[in-house]
């Protein structure tokens, strides 16, 4: 299962640069608190391409996800990536969509719509 994803990575990467997109690079650090208490802190070393258009934007990144979780003792790192983009419906509502996955079968779906006033 991790050649699968590692391939799925690489490829969209390497689809991304043949696109002649901008590369870039994305270092996040996110915390979880379910209910006020500390459960787990991820960090992101991401590097990838992104491209813009008139009425749409995508990009794709890949890089270590280290996670640090209270339950654990010490930090745990995976390969991870995100392929996303946008389409704009009009100058006030766009529609996006982000997939992020890990090496160790974390898969994670963000969709949603933002509005502009």
């Amino acid at each position: 299962m991790i050649k699968i994803y590692g391939t799925c990575i690489v490829g969209a990467i390497a689809w991304c640069a043949a696109a002649q997109a901008q590369p870039y690079a994305n270092i996040e650090m996110n915390r979880i608190y379910p209910k006020g208490s500390y459960v787990t802190t991820q960090y992101e070393m991401q590097v990838g391409y992104k491209k813009k258009n008139e009425k749409s934007s995508w990009y794709a990144t890949v890089g270590p996800v280290a996670t640090d979780t209270q339950f654990t003792k010490g930090v745990e790192t995976q390969l991870g990536g995100f392929i996303g983009g946008d389409i704009k419906v009009d100058d006030d509502v766009s529609f996006y969509g982000e997939i992020f996955g890990t090496t160790d079968e974390t898969v994670i779906i963000k969709t949603g719509a933002e509005f502009t006033f």
